[in-house]
């Protein structure tokens, strides 16, 4: 059985990055817990959920573990009653590897996940420990008497799968299916034509930024390949692009499949492009250096007039790293984030791989003071 550590009374206060790190210890902690396929615990997600550190944003909160008790009362008494019906219940369990990612599966029973918040969820959550949402069917209840039995139904199975399979295997997943089956309901219209349209428009926007984007690619950084004259912007493009290629194709593959069969022939031209781009970002990675050497070797020419070695450079890539998430770098936009990557960079310079997050706030204290 995985009790969960993160509870109801913990959420209220609790900031983002606070919460991600005991959420990334939770799913550890799963991971141990469900190691073998088919095993599975509950979940329980929040896609537009409001931190206090962060206001006016909107991401996603989600909790795994054994969903009786606290967990079960508090989502069919506070969660499903929010008027943005951003929330869901169900299964989870982890999945096959892809190229994305492994997958993190969430079964739902109950409830909706809006794409845009699976999107969410991958981006400042599962894609920072390399899985990525696989969103597995639906379920629900017709009225609340109904429902009320489902959310205990499924609490009380999703975590005898996890702790009886743990030492059984497959004769759990057998006694699962005998003893607690469960009675699937339809998705209503109106969340089908919803989900259609998110889809419809995900993949629309999708595909015409990837045309500019391979545009761009085409015209600019080969000709800077063959003078040699690459800039980090280069990299950052090639790298950008393959982020945003590998979103589209898992917006592709979650499509329905008459969406699917409309926008083949625009992905077919995309997949095409990309092989031809994946040879030329080769080459741009051969010949830019990552930031990490450029700020290592700036750093110890000046102090020392030497080359930094390999450790001295990994050392650089693990404090950026750390400075990135302590700044939240991926909640920020436009000149807000642009003045946090500066702050970082700046303090790399001047105190070299071994700085230490917390030197960024004095860098970026007098950036933000009056000229």
């Amino acid at each position: 059985m995985l009790k969960p550590k993160i509870l109801p009374d913990d959420i209220e206060g609790l900031g983002f990055i606070e919460y991600r790190k005991m959420l990334i210890k939770e799913l550890k902690r799963m991971k141990a817990a469900c190691s073998e396929p088919g095993q599975t615990t509950n979940f329980m997600i929040i896609t537009e959920w409001s931190f206090p550190d962060l206001p006016g944003k909107e991401l996603p909160f989600i909790v795994v573990g054994d969903f009786r008790g606290t967990w079960e009362k508090y989502y069919k008494n506070t969660a499903r009653k929010r008027s943005q019906k951003d929330f869901a219940f169900g299964n989870a369990s982890f999945g096959k590897e892809t190229q994305a990612g492994e997958e993190f599966n969430l079964e739902i029973r109950h409830g909706r996940i809006k794409t845009k918040g699976v999107r969410a969820l991958d981006k400042v959550i599962l894609g920072k420990i390399g899985l990525v949402a696989n969103i597995i069917e639906k379920g629900g209840a017709d009225n609340e008497e109904a429902e009320e039995e489902t959310v205990g139904n499924v609490a009380k199975v999703g975590s005898v799968t996890s702790a009886i399979s743990a030492k059984f295997g497959n004769a759990a997943k057998e006694e699962k299916k005998t003893s607690a089956p469960k009675k699937e309901v339809a998705q209503n219209k109106e969340e089908r034509i919803a989900d259609i349209k998110d889809q419809t428009a995900v993949l629309k926007t999708a595909t015409e930024e990837l045309k500019s984007k391979f545009a761009v690619i085409k015209s600019e950084v080969s000709a800077k390949v063959k003078k040699g004259d690459l800039a980090r912007k280069d990299l950052l493009a090639v790298r950008e692009l393959q982020t945003a290629f590998s979103s589209y194709i898992e917006a592709f593959n979650n499509a329905d499949p008459k969406l699917q069969a409309k926008f083949a022939k625009a992905k077919d031209a995309l997949d095409q492009q990309n092989k031809e781009f994946a040879k030329l970002a080769l080459v741009v990675k051969a010949k830019k250096k990552t930031l990490a050497q450029q700020l290592s070797d700036k750093f110890f020419e000046k102090k020392g007039g030497r080359a930094a070695t390999q450790e001295e450079i990994e050392l650089m890539q693990n404090s950026l790293k750390a400075a990135l998430d302590y700044r939240q770098i991926t909640l920020r936009e436009g000149d807000e984030k642009q003045l946090n990557l500066k702050a970082i960079y700046i303090t790399a310079q001047l105190k070299g791989p071994a700085f230490k997050p917390t030197h960024t706030n004095v860098v970026y204290e007098k950036l933000m003071q009056p000229k």
